[in-house]
């Protein structure tokens, strides 16, 4: 359960990172972007994956391991 909970959080990191990537180069193309709006989203970014690295770290296990 804990390594299925794992890949679907890993997995929604990878897909939020892909659509801040995408976006970000999509504003860029349209209207310029300020370097340091882009920084924040990569840092809210990695926020994101400490707080769910944090909750998976602190979820008690269930069943056997």
């Amino acid at each position: 359960m804990l390594d299925t909970q794992i890949r679907k959080l890993s997995t929604q990191i990878q897909q939020v990172k892909q659509d801040l990537q995408r976006n970000t180069m999509e504003e860029a193309i349209v209207e310029e972007v300020c370097l340091d709006e882009i920084e924040a989203n990569k840092a809210a970014l990695e926020a994101m994956r400490g707080i769910c690295l944090e909750a998976m770290l602190d979820t008690d296990p269930q069943g056997e391991a």
